[in-house]
């Protein structure tokens, strides 16, 4: 809401508004009342004297301005003064206030009515004088509502507009680095420099090379980006659904139009159904029979909150607060949005741990490469050498080893590209990427068409889950059976949607009409009566007692059967309702409702799209869709009033097997995982007795399994509350606060928390737990857009189960594939690092280098992140583990040394060793580190054991697929530079050399597994 006055804000209301109360003692509390708040008032008036005077300056305006604040002063003290004597409600004040008054008078009556609704403090609202009188101070009238609300922007972004901002957002956050910033200067300044020593012709490759390196950062950084976001959007368009409803009827003046929730504005009147979810905080103002989900609304209960749902009769409210200014939007700003789980946090670290090495030692060998330029000369291979004599160089030699820096395939320019090249683009990017497309790829497979991600990274903040929260839904239930979908028209229903009460009303009766069948009939529907009770706010009584039975089938199920019920319905009106499979009763329908009550035609467009629906409908495989319709009968007696003609679709309802006997058994399967489950709901403990029991919530001792009221949680300290939230499993009459209370108790002991909830009002909650999950189609789009997780349809805990596991698998095989990039940075950093210290001269070129890094982070990746050979439910992994293990460690430390040592050994003596030519040898040391990380791909997938095979044959199509991929790669790339003539082909022998050279990573890393195991036994053994 804007702090703008209202120009037809009535300050001399504000001040007598006190005074209406009709006994004596009202007037007393109500006069005492308006004195403290303009001494209030006056005491702010003040404070603002004193602060002018303390700026005060010899110029004339500042005097005036002191003028002017000392008259408003003496105005407020006259109105204190005149205030003490009031006594009687006619009195009234003859002072007109300035602007800067009013909006300090405006604003502290909204919080203070703000605060008394938020504290459903009656009594303080009985002694401010009512609700006649806080209309007052809201400045509306009662039956008329607001005179002149102020205007809105009624401009909305397109969806252009969102995606172009999206990625600009996205394109600056990417260039928001300091290894983009530190490579663009570098970049910069090598272009500079090398068009004004070389020229413009050949001076600018270096510069331009290393620009383009950081574009690819950026560019690839972006896509990242922009696909996390599309993701986190996902959710809205769902199942469905066409997004929040948002209007709500108001009245202002003599028009009720229909206005946005978040044009609501505070005095406003609104408007309240039957089925409407509560717009707003606000007060009963008038109405008949009004029920929300919390109780009874009426004079001496009189306070509305917003996400509330109407289950009966109909009445207005005075707004007193919207959306975010609600109790519930207080819950929500101190809710954290703070959703990175402790492995994200690791794998940001490790990236950005590489990128500081990564320049380091690239500054290193800038600095290295600069001092052997200046310090040596071309020796006959045309290589840098340090030169002992300190000859001068000549202009010639220079300009010759410029010309073979560009054209050759080694340089100094060229070494450094390589460098930046490997550290940069294939640590940053390629383990980045890679994880991102595998997660996708778990994502699609764990989640399928049963749920919807927010986050491509779920799978993997799901293994680190501790702890999950629930109320009775998604099989926590002492029912067998349960609604499952709602469905008007072609749109599904959800829990904030507005649906039009004479909708409503005919899905009520249509349901209701159970009740008017003998007591003696089979009744395979009665969950839909217990459905309709909670959700839809039936009424037997009133069902019985409003409805009466004309004709009916007898004995029919309708889940087979077309079922017809005849009524009249308050004794003059009469409806024919047919229920039954939806195949039949589509074809009986003419037209039928949407949500917003308009009757629309069935035409083959119309029937393929609710045709659609119903297949979405009976997707789940227990699914039993009721299909309800009706239409208006005058003539009882007339046979044609009995035919199932005519009709006008209601709506689709499904129901589904509940499977609390699989829900017992992924409880279990949770506790033996270290996850623990906590049932809390607004019902009662007694209530919750039979759920808790029949889905094995309780074992063990009673002292480990606390079942507790909220007010005793409530009640707690902080020390208790510290020592004993982990033994809490039942926790009854929980309020949507209490929910949060306890979210934050189990994160402070270090718990990774998942709450299940469907509700708007469960929102906060969602927004606190580092996990949130919605189940259902009848959850709020509020809801969905706070949680993590939306599961449409089976069972939410056996679903839970099969997410976690392939979350710790996706996990560990994360591990695995850092622990192969890991191998492939140091090695390659190392290797060129001691070629240039030591020769100038690196034996890989960038070429290779740019080929090498995308085979193994995508070929590798494919490899290692789709293996499923973990799916079971591992150890939980808790905070304090690392994201590189010991054994981790090991292996890197012994693959690392392995290959530097052979690769720099071939450098310096290969042509002795090998007896042949350098660039042969060159082309030995490239195809031989390129197949020694094909070997390490085996090796990473068991790090800890000896037998790296175990389990190749089994389910590991992904894995030879990628072996098969990187060969041809390989293959290929060699092929290519043999054709070019930019490195010779190798002979049967030495392409024997580079094989063994890979085997050699199989033998080394079996040794150092098998002393590793020695060297613990013998530690064990010492310390026993």
């Amino acid at each position: 809401m804007s702090d703008s006055v209202d120009p037809n804000f009535d300050v001399e209301a504000q001040e007598s508004l006190l005074e209406s109360s009709p006994t004596a003692q009202q007037v007393c509390e109500a006069s005492n009342a308006r004195k403290t708040l303009l001494k209030f008032i006056l005491l702010l008036r003040s404070t603002e004297l004193f602060k002018h005077a303390a700026d005060i300056t010899s110029s004339p305006t500042d005097y005036a301005s002191i003028t002017d604040s000392h008259h408003q002063l003496s105005q407020d003290s006259e109105i204190v003064e005149e205030s003490t004597h009031s006594t009687t409600h006619e009195d009234t004040l003859s002072v007109h206030p300035s602007p800067d008054r009013s909006i300090e008078l405006q604003q502290i009556q909204r919080e203070n009515v703000t605060e008394i609704v938020r504290k459903k403090n009656l009594q303080e609202l009985k002694n401010y004088g009512g609700v006649r009188v806080v209309a007052e101070a809201l400045n509306t009238d009662l039956e008329n509502g607001i005179s002149t609300p102020q205007q809105t922007c009624e401009c909305k972004p397109t969806h252009l507009s969102q995606f172009l901002f999206t990625v600009l957002s996205s394109f600056r956050g990417a260039f928001n680095n300091i290894t983009v910033f530190l490579l663009s200067c570098a970049g910069a300044l090598s272009l500079g420099f090398g068009i004004k020593e070389d020229g413009i012709h050949v001076g600018w490759l270096n510069g331009a090379i290393i620009l383009i390196t950081v574009l690819f950062i950026v560019v690839g950084t972006t896509i990242r980006n922009c696909w996390e976001a599309r993701s986190h959007k996902k959710l809205e368009n769902s199942w469905g659904t066409k997004g929040r409803k948002l209007s709500v009827q108001v009245v202002r003046g003599e028009r009720t139009p229909f206005v946005s929730e978040i044009d609501l504005q505070v005095g406003d009147i609104a408007i309240l159904r039957k089925g409407d979810q509560v717009p707003a905080d606000g007060l009963f103002t008038s109405g008949e029979g009004l029920e929300v989900n919390d109780g009874l609304i009426h004079e001496n209960s009189p306070f509305l909150f917003y996400g509330s749902r109407v289950m009966n009769g109909r009445g207005r409210m005075l707004v007193t607060s919207t959306v975010m200014d609600t109790a519930w939007g207080e819950m929500m700003n101190q809710a954290s949005a703070e959703r990175e789980c402790k492995f994200e946090s690791y794998l940001h670290k490790l990236n950005t741990c590489v990128q500081i090495a990564g320049l380091l030692i690239s500054i290193v060998i800038t600095v290295v490469l600069f001092l052997r330029y200046k310090a040596g000369k071309l020796d006959d291979e045309r290589i840098y050498r340090p030169d002992p004599r300190g000859e001068p160089t000549r202009a010639r030699t220079i300009m010759d080893a410029i010309k073979e820096i560009i054209t050759g395939s080694r340089g100094t320019a060229r070494v450094l590209i390589t460098l930046l090249s490997v550290s940069l683009i294939g640590m940053v990017e390629g383990i980045q990427l890679s994880i991102a497309l595998a997660a996708k790829l778990w994502v699609s497979k764990a989640l399928g068409d049963k749920a919807s991600e927010r986050d491509y990274f779920t799978p993997v903040k799901m293994a680190s889950l501790t702890t999950i929260i629930t109320d009775k839904i998604g099989g926590m239930t002492e029912h067998d059976k349960e609604i499952d979908t709602f469905c008007i028209g072609e749109e599904f229903v959800t829990e904030s949607s507005s649906v039009a009460s004479d909708v409503l009303e005919g899905v009520r009766d249509g349901i209701g009409a159970l009740l008017l069948q003998p007591p003696n009939d089979p009744e395979p529907e009665l969950p839909y009566i217990g459905w309709a009770e909670e959700k839809l706010g039936m009424k037997r009584e009133t069902m019985i007692a409003r409805c009466k039975m004309i004709k009916q089938d007898i004995g029919r199920n309708p889940f087979q059967q077309l079922c017809r019920v005849l009524m009249e319905k308050d004794g003059n009106v009469g409806y024919l309702h047919c229920r039954g499979r939806p195949q039949d009763i589509l074809r009986m329908c003419s037209h039928h409702y949407d949500i917003d009550g308009r009757e629309c035609k069935i035409d083959e467009a119309k029937k393929g799209k609710l045709e659609k629906a119903v297949s979405r409908m009976e997707a789940e495989p227990s699914a039993q869709v009721i299909a309800y319709a009706r239409k208006s009968v005058k003539d009882f007696d007339h046979e044609a009033s009995f035919e199932p003609d005519g009709l006008i679709l209601l709506a689709m309802v499904s129901m589904k097997k509940t499977g609390t006997e699989e829900t017992e058994g992924a409880v279990s399967a949770l506790e033996e995982a270290g996850i623990r489950t906590i049932l809390a709901s607004i019902h009662s403990i007694d209530a919750l007795s039979t759920t808790y029991q029949k889905c094995g919530l309780i074992n063990g001792s009673e002292s480990d399994n606390l079942v507790l009221n909220a007010e005793d949680f409530r009640s707690w300290s902080d020390e208790m509350r510290r020592n004993n939230v982990e033994k809490v499993r039942i926790l009854g009459n929980c309020l949507p606060s209490d929910r949060i209370l306890l979210i934050k108790s189990l994160q402070e002991r270090g718990k990774v928390v998942a709450l299940v909830g469907q509700t708007t009002v469960d929102a906060p909650a969602l927004k606190q737990a580092d996990i949130g999950i919605t189940y259902g189609s009848w959850s709020s789009e509020v809801a969905r857009e706070c949680c993590e997780i939306s599961i449409w349809r089976g069972n939410c805990f056996t679903f839970l189960v099969n997410i976690i596991k392939s979350g710790r698998c996706f996990q560990e095989n994360i591990r695995k594939f850092i622990q192969l990039q890991l191998i492939l940075a140091i090695s390659s950093l190392l290797i060129n690092f001691i070629a240039v210290v030591f020769w100038g001269d690196a034996p890989i070129t960038a070429v290779q280098f740019f080929w090498l890094n995308p085979v193994v982070g995508l070929v590798g990746g494919l490899a290692l992140l789709t293996g499923t050979t973990l799916m079971t439910m591992l150890p939980v992994y808790k905070s304090s583990d690392k994201l590189i293990t010991k054994a981790m460690w090991r292996n890197i430390a012994l693959q690392v040394t392995n290959q530097t040592a052979i690769f720099i050994s071939l450098q310096y003596k290969g042509q002795e060793i090998l007896g042949t030519s350098g660039g042969r040898v060159k082309s030995v040391i490239y195809n031989g580190f390129f197949l020694c990380q094909m070997f390490n791909i085996f090796i990473a997938r068991e790090p800890e054991k000896k037998n790296i095979f175990k389990g190749l044959l089994h389910n590991n199509s992904w894995f030879w697929l990628a072996l098969v991929i990187f060969i041809i790669c390989q293959a290929g790339f060699a092929l290519a530079e043999e054709l070019l003539h930019t490195c010779p082909g190798l002979s049967y022998k030495l392409w024997g050399v580079c094989l063994l050279i890979g085997v050699v990573s199989w033998l080394v890393d079996w040794v150092g597994k098998m002393a590793s195991n020695c060297i613990l036994s013998a530690v064990n053994y010492c310390r026993n």
